[in-house]
C-alpha cells in the first residue's frame, strides 16, 4: 500500500501533535552495543540529545517527549506555525542560520550570523517564506537530525550510505488521551525493553530529565486540543 505524502497528513498551517519514530539501518545497534563490531556507540545518544536541545531552541516546534534507544528513536513534537508567523523576517533568518550556520567556532558550535548573512534571507521574501515554513516542519527537523547523526557516524566508522531508515514514521495524535497514551509509551520504552528498571535509570529520555529536575511539573505542555 502506498503511503500518503506528508502534506496529505499534516497541514503546514495547522498546530499538530505527532509521534515520530525512526530506526537505524546497516546493522541493528548503531547507537548502543553493536554485537557485529563489538563496539559501544552510546556516545551517539549524547549527540542526538544535544541536537534535540539545539533544535528545540531554534525551530518553531515543541519537543514534548523523547527516548533514544540502541537502534531507534521516539519523539513527540508539536508544530507551531502560529508562533513562527509572529516572527520578523530577521528573526526567521537568525534562527535558520543558527541551525544551518555558514561559519562555526573551533569547537563546532555555530557563530552568530553576520549582517550580510541575515540580509541574504530576510531581504528575499520568497526565500524567507520558504524558511519560515521549514522552521515549523516535522520533516525538516527529522531531515537535519538524521543527516547530521549519519554524517558524524559515517566519519567515525569510515562508512558511507544511510544510517537511519530512508523514511521516518509519523502518527498524528488527535486528542489529549492519545497524547498521554503515546507519552507513556515513549517514557516507558527503556523499561519495556529491559534496559532500565526505573524512570530515574532511563538514560537519554525526557522522563528522566523531568524526574531529575526538582519541583518541575510532570505535565509536558499546555495541550492544543479543543
Amino acid at each position: 500500500m502506498v503511503r500518503l505524502a506528508r502534506s496529505e497528513v499534516f497541514d503546514p498551517q495547522e498546530v499538530v501533535v505527532a509521534h515520530l519514530y525512526n530506526r537505524t539501518c546497516r546493522r541493528c545497534f548503531l547507537m548502543g552495543n553493536d554485537q557485529v563490531s563489538g563496539k559501544n556507540f552510546d556516545h551517539r545518544k549524547i549527540w542526538i540529545e544535544k541536537y534535540l536541545q539545539q533544535f528545540a531552541e531554534f525551530f518553531s516546534l515543541d519537543l514534548l517527549a523523547f527516548s533514544i534507544l540502541d537502534n531507534h528513536i521516539h519523539l513527540i513534537l508539536r508544530s507551531r506555525p502560529d508562533l513562527v508567523a509572529t516572527w520578523s523576517d530577521r528573526e526567521v533568518a537568525r534562527r535558520w542560520l543558527m541551525l544551518c550556520p555558514h561559519r562555526r567556532k573551533s569547537d563546532g558550535s555555530p557563530l552568530p550570523p553576520s549582517e550580510p548573512e541575515l540580509k541574504s534571507i530576510a531581504g528575499c521574501p520568497i526565500k524567507c517564506q520558504e524558511i519560515r515554513e521549514r522552521l515549523s516542519s516535522f520533516s525538516w527537523w527529522m531531515r537535519l537530525l538524521c543527516q547530521r547523526v549519519a554524517m558524524r557516524a559515517n566519519r567515525e566508522e569510515q562508512e558511507s550510505g544511510r544510517f537511519f531508515q530512508d523514511r521516518y514514521r509519523a502518527t498524528r495524535l488527535t486528542d489529549e488521551a492519545s497524547l498521554l497514551a503515546c507519552a507513556a509509551y515513549v517514557d516507558l520504552n527503556l523499561i519495556r525493553a529491559a534496559m532500565a528498571e526505573t524512570l530515574e535509570q532511563s538514560d537519554h529520555t525526557s522522563v528522566q530529565k523531568r524526574t531529575h529536575t526538582k519541583g518541575q511539573s510532570m505535565i509536558l505542555v499546555d495541550l492544543p486540543f479543543p
